[in-house]
């Protein structure tokens, strides 16, 4: 007969073998989720690795796109279509890129839409999508059979924008005043020009070649033509390394009475450089080019062409700049056919309608006092009329589409013992009109445009300045 001591002895005994039992079916059943996440580990991996292999692709076709298309515009520049044919290159390119790159993916299906590439102004943008599903090999045991992946990829470049400057350079006689104050004193203790004539010694537009003033001058008390010449020379020095070959092109219009043609663009800038006489140390171009009375830069035996003599003539000279602008064309700078122009204006603002001239069948002469033109009389003057530029004169080129950029360069007030005679009058004038030149020459130019410089190193600083400028705007506009 079992006791209670031994039924209870039995029942624990029997207890502990159904133990053993169940810890063995709890450890199968739990080998299904551990194999599960060991499989859907596997298959994660797989897929994590076939989307880095394929982001790898598409960055690679996104950069072939955009360089290629760049290249193509680079190459075919000149020719029709050219735009919709470097964004069919570049999607042609992205694909072979995207196909070599990617290969053989394991156990997956790639799916690659067309590449867009565009060419938006100066930007190219190409964006290259794929998408991809990947087979599982365990995770379809737990109904995810696949598993899918895909990317956005986009990238851009600027191409490089074309530029045609125009350099139009006063050379009045005003711009022959001394660049520094100490300069203009110095000029005027030591010049007798018209001095018998106007009591005092002159330092306002008055030196000459053959005068006292210009030998004083000559390579001693820098003038203002002098400190722009050597700016517009540091210039030369930068527009000659460009990105691209041909991608700057630049001008030299001197103007007094008329605007002429010093260097026509050009993208030898050695030629240039020739032009603007910057080996020479002293006198250059621009010295050179001052108002002497006659015309000069003028097409043989006609003193109806060139700059023209007597005055600073802005009605004249815009217009006749537009008109060459036109020629090259009003572009956006976007090909080396398709060029933007920008107008640099160097002045000290100061409109004079003064002529010294004579009158050849009804249009003006400048063969100087004496002519210096077979079958011209002697040129007379009628009078000094000083004044503000209208910067109405400027209209019509900027609403033709060229950016002008003004270098303003103010007159220092003139110091100088008031003795009567026309020089003092003159002077007088001029000392009262300089404080109000910078207004018009600011709605002259284009918004933004306008710059002033009132030293030598400033002037090369600040034409500096509106060369970066222009690169800039370009680049952030079209």
């Amino acid at each position: 007969m079992l006791t209670c001591a031994s039924r209870f002895a039995a029942t624990a005994a029997s207890f502990v073998k159904a133990r053993d039992g169940g810890i063995n079916v709890l450890f199968g059943l739990s080998l299904i989720p551990m194999v599960g996440l060991i499989g859907l580990g596997i298959d994660y991996g797989m897929t994590v690795t076939n989307q880095a292999r394929l982001d790898r692709a598409a960055d690679a076709a996104a950069m072939a796109a955009i360089v290629t298309a760049k290249a193509y515009v680079a190459a075919h520049s000149g020719e029709a279509n050219v735009a919709s044919n470097a964004e069919k290159a570049g999607q042609t390119q992205a694909i072979n890129t995207f196909n070599v790159n990617a290969g053989s993916v394991p156990l997956s299906s790639v799916n690659l839409p067309t590449p867009a590439v565009t060419i938006k102004g100066q930007t190219i943008t190409s964006t290259v999508t794929y998408t991809a599903t990947v087979q599982n090999s365990v995770a379809k045991l737990f109904r995810v059979p696949t598993s899918t992946v895909n990317n956005t990829v986009t990238a851009s470049v600027d191409l490089p924008s074309y530029f045609d400057f125009y350099l139009m350079v006063d050379v009045s006689g005003s711009m022959g005043l001394p660049s520094t104050a100490d300069g203009m004193t110095k000029l005027a203790k030591d010049n007798t020009d018209m001095m018998d004539d106007y009591k005092q010694g002159c330092q306002f537009a008055c030196h000459f070649p053959g005068n006292v003033g210009w030998g004083l001058a000559a390579g001693k008390i820098q003038l203002r033509s002098d400190a722009v010449n050597n700016a517009v020379c540091k210039l030369l020095q930068r527009a000659g390394t460009p990105t691209v070959p041909n991608q700057y092109r630049i001008g030299i219009y001197p103007f007094i009475n008329q605007l002429a043609t010093l260097a026509g663009l050009t993208g030898d800038v050695n030629s240039l450089n020739t032009a603007a006489q910057c080996a020479q140390t002293w006198p250059l171009a621009f010295t050179n080019l001052l108002d002497t009375g006659a015309t000069q830069l003028n097409s043989p035996g006609d003193p109806t062409t060139g700059t023209g003599s007597g005055g600073t003539h802005f009605e004249t000279a815009f217009p006749q700049m537009k008109g060459i602008v036109g020629i090259n064309g009003f572009g956006d700078g976007s090909s080396a056919t398709n060029r933007k122009p920008f107008v640099f204006l160097v002045t000290d603002g100061m409109q004079n309608g003064q002529h010294f001239f004579t009158s050849s069948n009804g249009k003006y002469a400048y063969p100087g006092r004496p002519s210096k033109f077979s079958g011209y009389k002697d040129a007379w003057w009628d009078g000094s009329q000083p004044s503000q530029i209208d910067a109405k004169n400027c209209d019509a080129l900027k609403a033709a589409g060229a950016t002008i950029s003004i270098l303003y360069i103010p007159y220092n007030q003139i110091s100088f013992v008031d003795k009567g005679g026309g020089v003092a009058w003159e002077n007088n004038r001029v000392n009262g009109f300089s404080p109000t030149l910078a207004k018009p020459l600011q709605d002259c130019a284009s918004p933004g445009y306008f710059k002033t410089a009132d030293s030598p190193d400033n002037i090369t600083a600040a034409l500096n300045a509106m060369f970066d400028q222009a690169l800039k705007m370009a680049r952030l506009t079209e």
